[in-house]
């Protein structure tokens, strides 16, 4: 009897299974945007019960549903929410296709850097800013690091990049802004600092920059925030684009600046890019070669860079991935460090100073991801950076880094929530060039390695509310220095209080390990030292901050206005710092640079930017992007002791402090005030453009304010050794002069105009510096006065 029973509850069992089996059908489609054709890849379909899934590479999908009439929901971020009804049959496959309409505000575009996931960018729980192609190409910008001068709060000193004052000068090491490239950091195995040169230009889709501290999603150099560079991928049809351009540079207003006769300063060169997708293969190659006669005498330089994007999409595996990015760079040149005096000799070099160089960088960037039909995601990035650096001074450096990260993502779309979280980690490897001996390299020999885990969940409350906690735990390792160890964390909020009104306020922890170049380079330029400093600790800080993004809707014009209030706080900040950090038997008595823990330090501030495209009058196309960032940067240790340490590990001398005692931040400056060095307290940006016709009209205008605060050394009139034997130094006579003739500080306007021959052929002429102003960079260094660009773009 039991054998019975139980054969006959087996026998339901299977009977409602399998019926229930049978009443199931199959929906099936494809997701593409509504205006390209494009297909939508990984674009979310909720279906009823919590039932979902995602497209794949190709925009399509496939899910399984009861038989019955059901509401389906499309939705990708950019696109508007659309719903449909579909009814299912028994056993059948239904097709529903969706052709999604673009969202047409600008609060809509795709973002990936602030959380390491898409979402909108009105939905950021930080301030977020997006570059476009449109003003990339505009700017005739060879370099990335000249286009993102347009971005408010954003200045770049030296190669440098720092946002809202986090920064100050820093030549050529260390950065508290982490720059990515597809999501991978672009920092160098030495000197950790970004090579903007070799930034694929003319691939570059979009320019994402967080404002603030990022340090639990991305590590050490983000302390300050990240800048991430988004290349472009092969859409369904082919794509090239050819620009060409030349250019001079005319005679400053100051005659007796001018070394070059006749012969003006010329520059040119030319990109091009090429995208195409064969079958399943998504590939793309870009070039670009640059030639520059500086307006600095002895600062001439060549630059030739070639990328290559390659991506396999396996039929058989949906939602796989996987290919190489591969990067090359070369530059051969001379570098302008300081200036031979003021007036006639501003353009022309402090003897000893040019050092002429050769630079060959190499990265080789394997990635696999793959996407399941449940969400999740996972992403495995690599990297093989190698960098081949060497001058006439004998010095030079074979810096190499490996680095790697996994990454796992799952999006549950139907209760609002994202998960992140991953592993990342590097060993740099420096030495010098060709086996030679470790006096001869800039750094000598030295290892380091890091090694990271971090996750990061948002989740959306009521469809309004959306919350945000992250946290980082690393370790950093230079030879047998190493590190706290210690975790950082972020949260953040964005609230959505109407239709196109987002309040957002956020807090992030920093922390930021020195590089190996902070701790270990020795070399000097004309006689002026770069002093190492063995014993530099690390520094920490955080950041918070509230804000507001208001949609702002003039007829068909669209964009929006972002308003902002931030505090950034270091502690035992690091800076390179100007002073006698070497022996009194060295050149020049020992003077020169260190990278110095120079105490804790606070920069309040405000930022207003107003951003948007889409036509006025319903006839002339307008883009903006504008902004005004005001910041108070102060040291909260201005009158305390320092522990400035020399190249052997001992106190340092700084000349005004040696009169006064002991080292302090204030002894170190040049301003009485209390304020951080090399800042600007007010900044202001403007780049507008209107079409008219076939002609479109642009204009750049960027404002900085006064340099309050350099280090006391460049604007004394006399160096002071141990015995307080003065000695005159041509480099810096003129400088103090200089600074007080342009305590109104400096405009630059940039004027352009382009004519559309036809759809694929463009010509534009773009003048520099309209003003002609004379505008000093950093201390006896001077940018480039009035120039003139011819350029042409072809596509096809």
């Amino acid at each position: 009897m039991s054998t019975f029973r139980s054969s006959l509850l087996i026998s339901v069992l299977m009977l409602c299974f399998g019926t229930a089996w049978a009443q199931n059908g199959t929906l099936t489609g494809k997701f593409t945007d509504a205006v390209t054709g494009e297909p939508v890849p990984f674009a979310a379909i909720a279906g009823p019960n919590g039932t979902g899934t995602t497209t794949d590479f190709d925009g399509v999908y496939t899910l399984s549903l009861p038989a019955g009439t059901h509401e389906i929901k499309f939705s990708n971020v950019g696109y508007t929410a659309a719903s449909y009804t579909v009814t299912i049959t028994s056993g059948q496959e239904t097709v529903q296709n969706h052709k999604g309409a673009t969202q047409t505000q600008v609060l809509g575009i795709t973002t990936v850097v602030g959380g390491k996931f898409a979402k909108a960018l009105g939905e950021e729980i930080v301030t977020v800013e997006v570059l476009n192609r449109n003003i990339i190409d505009n700017s005739s910008a060879f370099d990335m690091d000249e286009a993102m001068e347009k971005v408010p709060g954003v200045t770049i000193v030296d190669g440098q990049a720092n946002i809202r004052g986090g920064s100050g000068w820093s030549y050529g090491a260390g950065s508290r802004v982490l720059v990515l490239v597809d999501d991978i950091p672009l920092l160098t195995a030495d000197a950790a600092d970004v090579k903007w040169s070799f930034i694929p230009t003319e691939n570059v889709e979009q320019v994402e920059v967080v404002k603030g501290a990022a340090s639990a999603l991305y590590g050490s150099s983000a302390l300050n925030g990240v800048i991430n560079v988004v290349t472009a991928w092969p859409k369904n049809e082919p794509y090239t684009k050819v620009i060409m351009y030349t250019g001079f540079t005319e005679n400053p207003k100051q005659s007796e600046y001018v070394w070059w006769g006749r012969n003006q300063p010329l520059f040119g060169g030319g990109n091009i890019v090429h995208r195409h997708k064969f079958g399943q293969w998504d590939f793309v190659m870009s070039a670009s070669f640059n030639a520059t006669k500086s307006h600095l005498e002895g600062g001439s330089n060549q630059e030739v860079r070639t990328s290559i994007k390659l991506r396999h999409r396996p039929k058989k595996v949906a939602g796989l991935s996987y290919g190489i990015n591969l990067n090359a760079y070369n530059s051969t040149g001379s570098t302008f460090f300081l200036w031979d005096g003021a007036d006639s000799a501003a353009y022309r070099p402090l003897p000893g100073t040019i050092s002429e160089y050769s630079t060959l960088r190499f990265t080789a960037d394997p990635f696999v991801t793959y996407f399941d039909k449940r969400d999740n995601r996972y992403k495995l990035t690599a990297r093989y950076f190698n960098a081949l650096n060497t001058n006439n001074t004998g010095q030079g450096s074979l810096p190499q880094l490996f680095y790697g990260e996994f990454q796992y993502q799952r999006r549950f779309a139907n209760i609002g929530l994202n998960v992140v979280s991953g592993v990342a980690g590097y060993y740099a490897d420096v030495r010098p060039p060709g086996g030679a001996p470790s006096d001869s390299s800039l750094v000598g020999a030295h290892s380091g390695s890091n090694v990271a885990v971090y996750a990061q969940v948002e989740k959306k409350f009521f469809e309004k509310l959306t919350f945000g906690f992250g946290v980082r735990y690393e370790y950093f390792r230079i030879d047998t220095f190493t590190s706290d160890a210690l975790p950082v964390f972020r949260a953040g909020l964005n609230y959505q209080a109407a239709e196109a009104t987002f309040i957002r306020a956020s807090w992030g922890q920093g922390y930021r390990f020195p590089t190996i170049a902070e701790k270990f380079i020795n070399t000097n330029v004309g006689g002026i030292g770069i002093y190492p400093n063995p014993g530099l600790e690390p520094e920490k800080g955080w950041s918070a901050e509230i804000g507001i993004k208001q949609g702002v809707k003039i007829g068909k014009w669209l964009g929006y206005v972002d308003l902002a209030g931030f505090i950034n706080q270091y502690d035992n900040m690091m800076e390179f710092t100007f002073g006698q950090f070497g022996p009194a038997s060295a050149s020049l008595f020992g003077l020169g640079f260190s990278s110095q823990n120079i105490g804790d330090t606070r920069i309040m501030g405000a930022e207003l930017t107003l951003i948007g495209q889409g036509e006025i009058a319903n006839k002339f196309p307008l883009q903006i992007l504008a902004g005004y960032t005001y910041i108070d940067p102060k040291s909260l240790n201005w009158n305390d002791t320092l522990s400035l340490t020399n190249a052997d590990g001992g106190p340092a001398i700084i000349a005004q402090a040696s009169r006064d005692g002991a080292p302090t931040y204030a002894g170190t400056s040049s301003s009485s005030n209390n304020i951080l060095k090399y800042r600007f307290r007010h900044t202001v940006k403007l780049d507008a453009q209107i079409g008219v016709k076939k002609f479109e009209f642009g204009v750049s205008v960027q404002y900085t304010s006064f340099m309050e605060n350099v280090d006391y050394l460049f604007v004394s009139q006399f160096i002071i050794d141990f015995e307080s034997t003065q000695l005159n130094t041509k480099a810096f006579s003129g400088l103090k002069e200089f600074r007080e003739k342009n305590e109104r500080g400096n405009t630059l306007l940039d004027l352009r105009m382009a004519y559309n021959v036809s759809p694929k052929i463009k010509l534009s002429v773009i003048c520099k510096n309209v003003l002609n102003q004379v505008m000093m960079e950093r201390p006896a260094y001077l940018s480039q006065p009035r120039n003139y660009t011819v350029q042409m773009s072809l596509e096809f």
